[in-house]
């Protein structure tokens, strides 16, 4: 069986606050601070693309059952 590998906004958000929690505990060492900063920003471009397409989502949505007039308004 093919694993999943996209990830939903709740495994990532989870994950990205694991990774802040372990910068703010005391087991911080430079090495690992590294490489836990370079997946902090991974997953961060990860939300933030996941977003995006969910607000598009939402427009296509919004537009197609109120009508074009919704978009004339913004």
């Amino acid at each position: 069986m093919a694993k999943e590998t996209k990830r939903d906004y709740q495994t990532m958000n989870a994950k990205l606050a694991e990774i802040i929690e372990w910068f703010e505990s005391d087991k911080v060492n430079l090495g690992e601070a590294v490489e836990k900063y370079e997946q902090a920003l991974a997953l961060i471009a990860e939300i933030e693309k996941y977003l995006k397409t969910a607000e598009n989502k939402i427009k296509k949505i919004t537009t197609r059952f109120q009508g074009p007039s919704l978009e004339k308004e913004e």
